[in-house]
């Protein structure tokens, strides 16, 4: 197991912790399906069910540092959740995304918005010559798996004129599938603390960040096929462990997620 880094290093606590959440090559070799990318059609926008949904602090502080008709660019855009949601008060909203297929659906459910958008393929920082500055910078879940975090930070506060909005989950993704990497691949992906390791390495670059909490109350979901194949991909292992994913997913005690919207001035 990798040592812990020095308390004052905040940057290399947040490497080790990344690192002890990689999936080793040996299972990913092994697996009878190909590695999973994220899918499309399940993060496509849902106007409808968001308005179901109670309103997020990063949303707010958003809106807040908008100004009327200004630009939003949202890092790992996806479906498009973290900006379309601003919608009608963006004029802009530039989307980067290392998946063609999530900026396809992004750009389909913007015009469905009215919303002028434009996208770039690519992985942050990596793509950040290639974006302009805006108003208000996004990025919703996507850091979690980020090794290279302060050239990350550093990139997205460049490119935001007032405000830069990071939302993150208490825990990192799919800790709740912990206990079956554990039983069929024996490895143990220790949780961390996802937001207060970030503010740590804010600190540590000089930028003074604020946060505010939401607990959101646990959702009961019907345990479908498409359910359980959505965690087998993610677990690497054939449909013949089927019957242990779904009684797994079907006895699981729904949790409540708590996610932290972390905002700070931009710099551009």
């Amino acid at each position: 197991m990798t040592a812990e880094p020095p308390a004052a290093a905040a940057a290399e606590r947040w490497r080790a912790h990344v690192r002890r959440t990689e999936v080793p090559q040996a299972v990913l070799d092994a697996a009878p399906e190909p590695a999973f990318t994220l899918e499309p059609e399940r993060f496509r926008w849902k106007p409808e069910q968001d308005a179901t949904q109670p309103v997020r602090p990063s949303r707010r502080r958003a809106l807040e540092a908008l100004p009327e008709g200004g630009s939003v660019l949202d890092i790992g855009v996806g479906g498009g959740a973290s900006s379309l949601g601003l919608v009608p008060k963006p004029g802009l909203i530039i989307g980067v995304d290392p998946l063609e297929g999530m900026l396809a659906s992004f750009r389909e459910s913007a015009e469905a918005a009215g919303v002028a958008v434009e996208t770039v393929l690519g992985n942050w920082p990596d793509a950040a010559d290639e974006v302009a500055a805006a108003d208000v910078a996004v990025c919703h879940h996507v850091i979690y798996r980020v090794e290279r975090i302060e050239e990350f930070l550093t990139a997205l506060t460049g490119h935001a004129r007032r405000r830069v909005v990071v939302e993150v989950s208490q825990h990192s993704p799919l800790v709740a599938l912990n206990p079956l990497m554990a039983r069929f691949h024996g490895l143990d992906r220790p949780d961390w603390a996802v937001p207060d390791t970030l503010q740590a390495v804010l600190a540590e670059l000089g930028i003074a960040a604020e946060r505010e909490d939401i607990v959101l109350p646990a959702q009961v979901q019907e345990v479908t096929p498409q359910m359980v194949a959505f965690a087998r991909r993610r677990l690497y292992v054939g449909p013949e462990r089927d019957p242990e994913i779904e009684e797994f997913l079907r006895t699981r005690q729904p949790q409540d997620h708590r996610v932290a919207a972390i905002w700070w001035a931009g710099r551009a």
